[in-house]
């Protein structure tokens, strides 16, 4: 991934005695949702930032992850990637997956209908609950904030205490 959590997972690696660490992301630096003080930073404490690589699949053996299979990547012309052909494989005995997600409400069961959606993200109150009865949520699902760890911990705070009002009936 290209976000602050592959950064956030690639320095502290590094920096506890990992050889090599290297973060793949499958378009260029500029597309990276990582800010460039982040990039720089895992980069200074020695981390490799492979761009135009996307991963393909994972190479075991005996139960452990022996290597990484990445294959270039590139525009195609339609806002989407394809991928080249070629491709480099990288031992590992450790992988991390750090990709952003977007809840597609319509691939859920019929109750996703009533969780509220505002400008991509799902709709909560200033308790963090959602529309969807003895549902909350919070950090970067719910987008009233920064996307930072911090929120996302406040936000568990402010639903932890609401979640127990509605757990006890207060």
């Amino acid at each position: 991934g290209g976000g602050n959590t592959a950064i956030d997972v690639a320095i502290p690696a590094r920096r506890q005695g990992a050889e090599n660490v290297t973060v793949a992301y499958r378009r260029g630096p500029r597309d990276m949702s990582a800010t460039a003080y982040e990039q720089e930073l895992a980069q200074v404490n020695g981390v490799r930032i492979r761009h135009w690589f996307r991963p393909v699949r994972l190479i075991g053996e005996d139960g452990r992850v022996r290597a990484v299979e990445l294959e270039r990547s590139r525009p195609d012309g339609q806002g989407r990637l394809a991928g080249t052909g070629e491709g480099v494989t990288l031992r590992a005995d450790m992988v991390f997956k750090a990709i952003g997600q977007h809840l597609v409400p319509r691939a859920l069961d019929s109750s996703a209908e009533l969780l509220e959606m505002e400008r991509g993200k799902i709709a909560v109150n200033a308790e963090r609950q959602t529309s969807l009865g003895g549902v909350w949520a919070g950090g970067d699902a719910i987008g009233l904030g920064e996307d930072l760890t911090v929120v996302a911990v406040q936000d568990g705070k402010i639903a932890a205490r609401s979640i127990h009002r509605y757990l006890v009936g207060v």
